[in-house]
């Protein structure tokens, strides 16, 4: 039976109070910047728009379940079974294989206007398999470590989120993340990049996006949901407070920031706003698609 998972399943790793307490900080913010009518979808969010496939790494459930989002959550085998429609949202977590028949169901699933969010493993065993000659994995693992990212595609409003930051964001690696190298450049278009890791690792892009058929794929290096945060620049050790206020915060937030946000730097809620508001904006994107403005 699938069950839909909206309660915090505690784990050594994801389960860091720091960072569960950076969002919730994020969830008020990211509500200040959504307009009235991407606040009236989120509000209407139905469990079944959004589908999450259990992984190895990753917990997107988590992120969801801080922003107060329905979902339903499935592992490979439930997977297989479950019915799927165009107007949804997949999330693949970060997985150490998955059913090569799963990863043809949802090139299906996107050709028919669904839309499709991996992470990290998931480029091997997931994209090179169902989607094959548009990424793959370069085979240079990635330490576990923190690089600045680029912002490439300010057009791509699931990346919106990123595009008023004060500081250069920065982008957690996994401790064995997977390089993304581009096969079909006309197709793949990169929205975010390090010039750190492509010094390190030979291929820079962080964010991918392609359309297949009616639909569109993202895939991102490394996780959705960070147990931890460095800092690199100087502000990014400031307050959540100061964040919250360089986001244009409303009264009410900035009030909630400067009673909870002891012990939460700026540079944890930025990485939290940062990946909230991508997940946010990506299943706002999707019912954008399938529910135009009259």
């Amino acid at each position: 039976m699938i069950q839909n998972q909206m309660n915090d399943q505690p784990n050594n790793k994801a389960g860091d109070e720091k960072m569960k307490k950076a969002y919730k900080l994020a969830k008020s913010l990211l509500k200040d910047r959504l307009d009235n009518e991407e606040k009236e979808l989120l509000e209407n969010i139905d469990q079944s728009d959004v589908v999450v496939v259990s992984g190895t790494y990753d917990h997107i459930h988590l992120v969801l379940t801080h922003l107060n989002l329905p979902f339903i959550e499935v592992n490979h085998s439930q997977f297989l079974e479950l019915r799927l429609k165009g107007d949804q949202t997949v999330f693949v977590n970060c997985a150490a294989d998955f059913p090569p028949e799963g990863a043809r169901k949802l090139a299906t699933f996107v050709a028919k206007g669904g839309q499709l969010i991996t992470t990290d493993w998931a480029l091997k065993n997931v994209l090179e398999v169902g989607f094959p000659n548009t990424v793959a994995y370069n085979g240079k693992p990635t330490g576990d470590e923190v690089v600045r990212i680029e912002l490439l595609d300010r057009e791509d409003p699931v990346i919106a989120g990123f595009l008023d930051e004060e500081t250069e964001p920065v982008w957690w690696l996994e401790g064995s993340s997977y390089p993304i190298k581009i096969l079909d450049k006309e197709k793949v278009k990169v929205l975010m990049k390090s010039k750190e890791l492509g010094e390190k690792y030979g291929d820079d892009p962080v964010i991918v996006r392609f359309n297949h058929g009616d639909g569109v794929v993202y895939h991102m290096l490394s996780h959705f949901y960070l147990q931890r945060t460095e800092t690199r620049e100087a502000k990014q050790t400031g307050s959540a407070s100061t964040y919250a206020m360089s986001k244009g915060a409303t009264s009410e937030t900035m009030a909630q920031y400067n009673n909870e946000g002891e012990g939460v730097n700026y540079g944890e809620v930025q990485s939290a706003s940062t990946s909230a508001e991508f997940v946010s904006r990506a299943i706002l994107r999707q019912k954008k698609k399938w529910n135009p403005k009259k």
